[in-house]
C-alpha cells in the first residue's frame, strides 16, 4: 500500500511538472519580457481570441499591437475578416 501510494505522488508531481513545461522558443519569448503581456489591451485581445475561439481583430487592434509591440503567437486573420469597430 505504502509503494503503491509513493509511485502515486511520484507520478503526480511528473505529470505536474510536464504540464508546465515550454518549448525553448516559449522560454527565450518568456525571459525577453517581464511581464506576460505588454497591456492591458494585449491582454483584453488575448482573452477575446483565446485558443479555440473565432479571431475577432479590428483596425484598433492593429493599431495598438503595432504601437505597444504586442508579442506572443499571432492571430491570424484574411484581411476581410478585420471587422470595422470596437
Amino acid at each position: 500500500m505504502r509503494g503503491t501510494m509513493l509511485r502515486t505522488i511520484a507520478l503526480m508531481t511528473a505529470l505536474l511538472g510536464a504540464a508546465g513545461c515550454a518549448t525553448s522558443q516559449e522560454m527565450a519569448t518568456w525571459r525577453a519580457h517581464s511581464t506576460h503581456f505588454a497591456s492591458g489591451d494585449h491582454l483584453l485581445f488575448s482573452m477575446r481570441n483565446d485558443i479555440g475561439s473565432v479571431p475577432r481583430v479590428t483596425r484598433e487592434d492593429l493599431r495598438e499591437a503595432q504601437a505597444q509591440a504586442w508579442w506572443g503567437d499571432p492571430v491570424v486573420v484574411s484581411s476581410e475578416q478585420i471587422v470595422a469597430g470596437q
